[in-house]
């Protein structure tokens, strides 16, 4: 698996701002569960409309890292792609209904730019399931477009 950012324990840290995603999904905790851990489920919808990302690795284990690559569009201009990936190690996994991890954003050249502790919550429901993912940010903030892509869930 490629180099995979390990930092401080995120669960440590007091979270600067909070982000919490609510949906509810037309399958089950386990469909959900493996489009969010199973690399060739992640390589479709995981980054934002108009970003795709064109490989994925996971080591899905406690301590296991994870590893997602980001394509911009074109009409981005270099300057303002602000990530080359998003990787980071998972701290709890409980399938299929809670995985806890970091996301760390990373540039090649920067290194990590900003992090998150990311918590998944799937709660079987009539017709599907209840999403609910909490994303703690630590300092240093993520840019603007990231926050809104992450909102955008």
């Amino acid at each position: 698996m490629s180099d995979i950012p390990v930092g401080r324990d995120l669960r440590l840290a007091s979270p600067a701002r909070e982000l919490v995603v609510e949906r509810m999904i037309p399958a089950s905790p386990e469909r959900v569960f493996d489009a969010f851990t199973d690399p060739a489920s992640l390589t479709p919808w995981w980054w934002p409309e108009g970003v795709t990302c064109p490989a994925a690795e996971v080591d899905l284990r406690v301590g296991g890292t994870y590893h997602l690559d980001l394509r911009w569009p074109d009409a981005i201009p270099p300057e303002a792609r602000f990530s080359h990936y998003l990787g980071g190690e998972y701290y709890e996994i409980e399938r299929p209904r809670r995985r806890v991890m970091s996301g760390r954003a990373v540039d090649d050249q920067r290194g990590e730019l900003f992090a998150t502790l990311i918590e998944l919550t799937l709660v079987p429901v009539e017709g599907g399931t209840a999403l609910t993912m909490r994303q703690s940010y630590v300092e240093p903030l993520p840019p603007a477009p990231a926050l809104s892509g992450a909102e955008q869930g």
